[in-house]
């Protein structure tokens, strides 16, 4: 019997495994190696947004702290404001008492007398008396040709009464007849300065 020997070839195989199996490893090794070092480079990228996310965070924080302050500050100046303007209109009122009382002196015919002045605002009611209905006119005159001081001057009640006295029977064109009248007006504000 003669035989083959298969041997060779077995060990030609054998070494043709032994390759393929050493490849494989390498390539298995070599792929490894990458995907370790692709993932650290991941997770180097992931850590450096965390840390730069952190700093945009405490920036976020820092910056809504100023914001908030700021809103305080414009709060306080919107009140302060207010308040400036507060103190300026009573400041502006305490100063328009005497001139409205000095105009009305200024402008105040001979003979008539106010026995009220009410003032709301800047609407005024003068309620006086005068010896004839001409002095009334004339008083409405002047509180109308008062440079604008005076607005709206209107006559809203006028009527004849006797003064108290033995003169109260006496005809309506007897001495001592008075006339009753009651004006509005609007004053107008004086400008501050």
């Amino acid at each position: 019997m003669s035989g083959i020997n298969f041997l060779a070839q077995r060990n030609q195989a054998s070494g043709a495994h032994r390759r393929f199996y050493l490849l494989l490893a390498a390539t298995t090794a070599g792929a490894s190696a990458v995907v370790l070092a692709w993932s650290t480079h991941i997770a180097a990228q992931a850590a450096q947004q965390q840390q730069l996310f952190n700093l945009l965070r405490a920036e976020h924080t820092r910056m809504d702290a100023a914001i908030n302050v700021g809103k305080q500050q414009e709060a306080r100046i919107a009140e302060l404001e207010r308040k400036r303007r507060y103190l300026e209109a009573l400041q502006q009122q305490r100063n328009d008492a005497p001139r409205l009382l000095d105009e009305l002196a200024r402008r105040m015919p001979p003979q008539v007398f106010l026995t009220a002045l009410v003032q709301q605002g800047r609407n005024l009611t003068l309620s006086g008396s005068a010896p004839s209905h001409r002095h009334v006119m004339q008083l409405l005159e002047a509180l109308r040709d008062a440079d604008g001081t005076f607005t709206q001057v209107q006559l809203q009640e006028a009527r004849s009464a006797s003064e108290v006295g033995p003169a109260a029977t006496a005809a309506a064109s007897a001495p001592g007849r008075r006339h009753d009248f009651v004006i509005t007006a609007r004053h107008r504000a004086a400008a501050t300065q």
